[in-house]
This record gives structure tokens, C-alpha cells and sequence, in this order.
């Protein structure tokens, strides 16, 4: 099996010295950004994520904006992207992370916008935390309404209605299903209840390890609040490996997320 090899949590990283959604590092210390990167390419990754998830309408409201933001995070990638690294561009949850809402003109409007920012300059699209198949397949529609060309790849969140929805959403035109935010043992128990013996066709599967209390954090949209949430859990080997062994597939993507900086990305590595 050939294991890829992502990023880990940038914004868990950031807010180490930062307590805002990444903009104080966005804009003023873009060394501090680029370090982060470069980490975890030294750990061996090939594939990096814009650090834009957090640069949404309903989370920046100052004079500068989300658009901005979002395309600072993005002139970040270039050099890495011009060595070979390849990019997944963040688009990320319109609503707050793990909660439904109803798509509406301002919904379409973010993806809009958002998409035309990252196109051109990432290699996939990289639906992140997502809840419900209405807003996968919504964000789909208005990707391919701007670019048909780009791959895109779909991460979401193990809850009911993804369940639900499995079938559905393994029959979209997507480069690949990845699974995130949550930990490695519900990560295990939803793959086994809803993927295992699925026919994929060919689409890739991937995941990031978790080490934030989602459901705790779920309940506060402060991003302060992200380190407080940290739980230390670490995956062992035989853990991963029995994982691993079970997967009916050539090829996974492994990264992290919340929760999973630059040392947790390092043992991990080791593991793997």
C-alpha cells in the first residue's frame, strides 16, 4: 500500500502563539507560516492545505475581510507549490463546524467567491468537515460551474447523516472520500459500519488523525478555546497497521487535523 503522506492542523499550530483564526500569522508573520510548512514537508509530506478554514464570513467580520485572508493564505503556497508540493485548497464549513444550516444566497455566494480565489493556483479542492450531502453536493455544483478541470476531494464528518448518506456521496464525481475531526477509534467504527466493502470506484480514501474533543468544542465558536480542547491520545502502531491491513485499497492518504501539529505529525510519521 503507498501511504501519502498531509499536513497536519495549521490553525491548532498558529494559536500556540496566536489566539485569533490565523489572521495576526497571515499577515504579519508569514515566517511563522512558512516554518509550519515547512515542517511538516520535512516529516515527509507531499501534500499541504491552504490555512484558509477558518476565513469564512460568519468568523471575519474586521475591515480587512475573509477575502483577503483567504488570498494571503493562498500567495503563501506558491513557492512550495513550484517545488512539487502539491496543494488542497480549504473550503471550508459556510456554517459553524459540526452544525447544520439551511443553504440560502449567502451559502452560494462564500463558495462563489471562494472558488474563484483558489482556482488556478491549488491542485484539489478539499471540502473539509462536511456534515450533510445537500452542502457537498451544493459546493460540487457551484466548483464545477466554475471549473471543471480541478479534483476534488470530499472529507467528512462521521455523524448520522453522513451514514445516511454514504451511498450518495460515493457516487459523486470525486477524486476521493476522506474522513476527519474525529478520533482514531470512531474513525475505525465508521469506516468498518459505512465504507468497508463499499464499491469506491476508484476513488481514493484518505484520513486525518484528531486529538480535540470535538463534541466539547463543538459547543464554542471561540477559536481560543481550541488548545483547552486538546486530548492526548496517541495511535499506536499495531493499532494503525490493524487499520491499515483491513483497507481494500493500493493507495491512503494520512494526515492531521485538529489537534495534530508539527510533533504529533512527527510521531506519526514514525509509525508509518
Amino acid at each position: 500500500m503507498k501511504i501519502n503522506l498531509m499536513d497536519g492542523g495549521m490553525i491548532f499550530e498558529i494559536n500556540k502563539k496566536y489566539n485569533d483564526y490565523g489572521q495576526e500569522a497571515i499577515i504579519n508573520d508569514k515566517e511563522l507560516i512558512d516554518n509550519l510548512y515547512q515542517s511538516y514537508i520535512n516529516l515527509g509530506s507531499k501534500y499541504i492545505t491552504t490555512c484558509n478554514y477558518c476565513f469564512t464570513p460568519n468568523k471575519i467580520m474586521d475591515s480587512i475581510g475573509w477575502e483577503k485572508y483567504t488570498e494571503e493564505s493562498i500567495a503563501c503556497m506558491k513557492k512550495f507549490r513550484n517545488d512539487g508540493i502539491q496543494i488542497f485548497g480549504s473550503v471550508p464549513p459556510y456554517f459553524r463546524s459540526y452544525n447544520y444550516g439551511d443553504i440560502n444566497q449567502k451559502f452560494c455566494d462564500f463558495y462563489n467567491k471562494l472558488i474563484r480565489i483558489l482556482m488556478n493556483k491549488v491542485d484539489f479542492y478539499f471540502i473539509e468537515t462536511a456534515i450533510e450531502f445537500t452542502h457537498i453536493n451544493k459546493i460540487i455544483e457551484i466548483i464545477r460551474s466554475i471549473d471543471l478541470d480541478t479534483k476534488i476531494i470530499v472529507s467528512i464528518y462521521p455523524n448520522e447523516s453522513n451514514s445516511k448518506n454514504i451511498d450518495k456521496i460515493l457516487k459523486l464525481e470525486i477524486y476521493g472520500l476522506f474522513i476527519n475531526c474525529c478520533s482514531f477509534d470512531d474513525l475505525k467504527d465508521f469506516y468498518c459500519k459505512n465504507l468497508k466493502g463499499k464499491n469506491f470506484e476508484n476513488k481514493k480514501f484518505g484520513f486525518q488523525c484528531n486529538k480535540i474533543d470535538e463534541k466539547k468544542y463543538s459547543v464554542n465558536t471561540n477559536i481560543k478555546e481550541l488548545q483547552c480542547c486538546y486530548v492526548d491520545k496517541n495511535i499506536s502502531k499495531n493499532k494503525l497497521n490493524e487499520f491499515l491491513k483491513s483497507l481494500d485499497f493500493d493507495e491512503v492518504f494520512i494526515g492531521g487535523c485538529c489537534g495534530y501539529g508539527v510533533k504529533e505529525m512527527k510521531e506519526l510519521s514514525k509509525i508509518i
